[in-house]
């Protein structure tokens, strides 16, 4: 079947290409990727007794080329196709490679005001309706951890703070010659799963925001984002909706050399599982506010905020994860002589595409409290309430810097009436060195931190939480020859103390606690070089060491080496 489309797609594409290349007024364009990945990876585990069951090396990669039609027929439509063929080294004879459709979209202009795509989208509202927050991910990490999660990106289709969708997508706006400005308008409709024709219905993902700008520097908006089954398209079951409304405000003004900035959301969701049963809905608010004043001689911005989300909120478009932390890394699964399941490390998330998502889902995600138990769904996160306090300076000789605090409180307690405290630090550092000593080549130094804290006190020791998890990281991008960068930098995960995970039946029904002890020590250390054959096209050569040190027992301990080379191409 794959076979056949592709052979439909290279076809369609040939003659639409061929006439467009007839006519002057039509253009084609070839667009896409390439990459190689050949790695070594070894495995050496820690434990009491030697592991002689798993294997302690493997070795892989694979070569694949993302071949793209970008078509323009007439000023007013264009037509984009990708298609990839993927060659897992080790297949022989042909048994290893694959042929898929990668991208597939139409989009263009009707009557020069109403803009129109259908097919593969790339989907955002505001952080509370439809939001891909990548909420555990660190900023500004250095080349030699960036180069890796760049594969997971682009693999995974995530463009800022998007979310990739199939569906239809239509904008347009109105201007006017008195009160307002002009009235932009975005709406989109996606199918989310098909109907099995029995007891799994159709779900779509359907939305519009409205946005009126008043005038330079002030706009008003009102969003909503609704999931929901489509009645009649199962035979049994059916019914789920949950409805999300918000309406932003955003005041930028100058005066003399100081630049305020106001932004706020609020609003509400209603979520309703089954219109059969006589349920009641689950419905919550939130509020959200930003200032932010920035002084322009000085490259120094100050800001602060309040969120307060409620407890029963939920608005699957910005609660969805991007990462799920129950998925299988895929190489080293399981180990020791019992062959458990080795717990995931810095590594797997940094660089395994396969532990990442692009779907937007119905129910909550599992998190992890090692990595991020203050705001697990971003700005979105259910049942918090507090602000945050932040400073931001930048150079134009290529000094940045960000620190910001949180400091957070559950609204309702979760299995008890006691209520969680969190106090967040967060930041970054990256320095420029060659724009701030103007010199020739490439110097970057680049570091920053995420340090957490969670606190519960209860009327028995059995309620009582206390952990503390940070991460670290450093690095160095120096360009010691012509396009040849040396690449260094290390990563650090501690996590100690005690939490409790809810199991839930649902979105919102806890079911029972899991308690959690943490006393994780992790390092990952990497360094390598990287040729510069031009912007889009480097070749690199990596090494990278990871040890996990589980201290509470519950895991053996182990390191994870992996050479790799990595050459890569876009165009």
């Amino acid at each position: 079947m794959k076979a056949l489309r592709l052979i439909i797609f290279i076809s369609a594409a040939v003659v639409l290409a061929d006439a467009a290349l007839a006519q002057q007024k039509r253009l084609v364009d070839f667009v896409g990727a390439a990459r190689s990945i050949i790695s070594n990876d070894g495995i050496t585990v820690n434990d009491s007794i030697p592991d002689t069951t798993s294997i302690g090396n493997t070795s892989g990669g694979y070569a694949l080329i993302d071949l793209g039609v970008d078509i323009q027929p007439n000023s007013s439509t264009e037509i984009m196709g990708m298609f990839r063929i993927r060659n897992q080294y080790g297949g022989f004879w042909g048994a290893g490679v694959t042929f898929d459709v990668r991208q597939l979209w139409l989009k263009g202009v009707i009557g020069d005001c109403i803009r129109y795509q259908v097919g593969d989208l790339n989907l955002q509202q505001t952080p509370f309706t439809l939001y891909n927050h990548h909420a555990d991910r660190l900023d500004s990490l250095p080349a030699v951890f960036s180069l890796q999660s760049d594969i997971v990106d682009y693999e995974r289709f995530y463009i800022n703070n998007t979310w990739r969708q199939q569906g239809v997508n239509i904008d347009f706006g109105l201007e006017f010659s008195k009160l307002i400005r002009e009235i932009n308008f975005t709406g989109y409709v996606t199918r989310m799963n098909a109907t099995d024709f029995n007891a799994i219905p159709d779900r779509l993902l359907a939305g519009f925001s409205a946005v009126v700008v008043q005038q330079e520097g002030l706009d008003i908006g009102y969003h909503r984002t609704s999931l929901f089954d489509v009645s009649g398209t199962a035979a049994t079951g059916g019914g789920f909706r949950n409805d999300v409304n918000s309406a932003t405000l955003r005041i930028n003004k100058k005066i003399n050399a100081i630049g305020i900035n106001w932004s706020s959301e609020a609003g509400s969701s209603r979520r309703k599982e089954d219109a059969n049963q006589d349920q009641l809905p689950l419905s919550d608010y939130f509020l959200y506010s930003r200032l932010s004043s920035t002084w322009e001689p000085g490259h120094i911005t100050f800001f602060m905020g309040y969120v307060n989300v409620g407890p029963d909120f939920r608005s699957p478009g910005a609660q969805s994860k991007d990462i799920d932390y129950t998925a299988l890394s895929g190489y080293f699964d399981r180990y020791t002589n019992s062959q458990v399941l080795r717990p995931l490390s810095i590594t797997d998330y940094l660089q395994n595409e396969n532990l990442y998502k692009t779907a937007v889902v119905s129910n909550l995600i599992s998190i992890n409290p090692a990595i991020n138990n203050i705001s697990p769904y971003g700005l979105a996160t259910f049942n918090r309430i507090g602000g945050f306090i932040g400073l931001s300076y930048s150079t134009p000789k290529g000094i940045v810097v960000t620190v910001q605090q949180d400091r957070l409180r559950e609204i309702r307690g979760q299995g008890t009436l006691a209520l969680k405290d969190f106090v967040r630090t967060h930041g970054s550092v990256d320095v420029q060195l060659h724009r701030l000593l103007e010199m020739k080549k490439i110097l970057v130094l680049r570091a920053g931190l995420d340090d957490q804290m969670t606190h519960r006190t209860g009327t028995t020791a059995l309620e009582d939480i206390d952990l503390h998890s940070s991460r670290y990281f450093a690095g160095i991008e120096w360009e010691m020859l012509r396009r040849l960068d040396f690449l260094a930098g290390w990563m650090s995960l501690r996590a100690k103390g005690n939490e409790f995970i809810p199991d839930r039946d649902g979105p919102s029904d806890i079911r029972n606690f899991q308690s959690v002890r943490y006393n994780l020590k992790e390092n990952t250390l990497s360094t390598g070089l990287r040729f510069r054959f031009d912007p889009k096209i480097y070749l690199s050569v990596l090494y990278q060491q990871t040890m996990h040190d589980d201290k509470t027992g519950s895991f053996a301990g182990y390191s994870l080496d992996r050479f790799s080379l990595i050459y890569s191409m876009t165009f």
